[in-house]
């Protein structure tokens, strides 16, 4: 029963990240994303936050030995096809998910680098730097934004040409493809134009269209669109062309929260 249970027709990825309560980000947006996609979502809880739709509190961990018989439970039951980590928050959480991607080398890993919440809220502790940097060469495709992929480079990124490069720099740093999201560009006529280095090449992709304010939780959805993408067999660029497609299409089926914040919808 288990080995047909692992020959699943339909494809899985595994969402590694935080639990948001409001359901607008972390693993519970991952598992619906998942699903706009066409894909199944198992879903390992990194840590718990505490937050709303337009501010953040705090996080709690989850212990390690749960974190690491969750992992093991997740690829016993499917044969998993991509892995979407996103918020790690602890260092319990970056061991393991680092000691799970190391015994599966082959299950390509898609990072949405989650350094700090839109209100300037720390959400990687300290002591998970170093596994945390190891995570990242580990990585097949990155997401920063803009001011995540200034503090994965510790500098400024001070024009849209330097983003292309810095795109290109992450990518020799981490040997991963990156997608350098263009949400955060305060450059005129560039926002939303995300830039894609992948196979030593640099692509542009326009912005999706119309976005009503803020949305919460675009990051998050973007990222596992692409992890859903990847493990039906698309190579990057046409996965993260279809993500944004995807995404457009969760962003005008959103509706604002009681604090007047965008929610994303399928």
């Amino acid at each position: 029963m288990t080995a047909m249970r692992r020959r699943n027709g339909t494809p899985v990825v595994l969402a590694f990240g935080g639990f948001d309560p409001t359901g607008g980000a972390g693993v519970l947006m991952d598992s619906r994303a998942a699903a706009a996609a066409g894909v199944h979502a198992c879903a390992v809880v990194s840590c718990l936050t505490v937050q709303t739709t337009a501010s953040f509190s705090r996080f709690a961990s989850v212990p390690r030995d749960v974190l690491d018989e969750s992992l093991a439970a997740a690829a016993k039951s499917f044969l998993l096809r991509a892995l979407k980590v996103g918020m790690v928050g602890t260092r319990a959480a970056a061991e393991a998910i680092l000691t799970f991607v190391a015994a599966h080398r082959d299950l390509p890993l898609i990072l949405d680098p989650v350094l700090r919440s839109s209100s300037g809220a720390p959400l990687l502790s300290s002591s998970a730097l170093p596994a945390y940097r190891q995570l990242l060469r580990r990585a097949a495709v990155l997401t920063p934004n803009l001011p995540e992929a200034e503090k994965l480079l510790d500098r400024r990124i001070a024009s849209f040409a330097d983003a292309a490069e810095a795109a290109g720099e992450l990518s020799g740093l981490t040997g991963a493809s990156v997608v350098l999201k263009g949400g955060h560009f305060p450059w005129r006529g560039r926002r939303g134009t995300d830039i894609v280095f992948s196979d030593g090449r640099t692509t542009l992709l326009p912005p999706i269209g119309a976005r009503r304010g803020d949305p919460h939780g675009t990051g998050c959805a973007l990222a596992a669109l692409i992890a859903a993408r990847i493990a039906t067999g698309d190579a990057v660029v046409p996965a993260v062309l279809a993500a944004k497609s995807l995404l457009s299409k969760l962003i005008v089926g959103g509706f604002p929260s009681a604090e007047g914040r965008p929610t994303l919808f399928a």
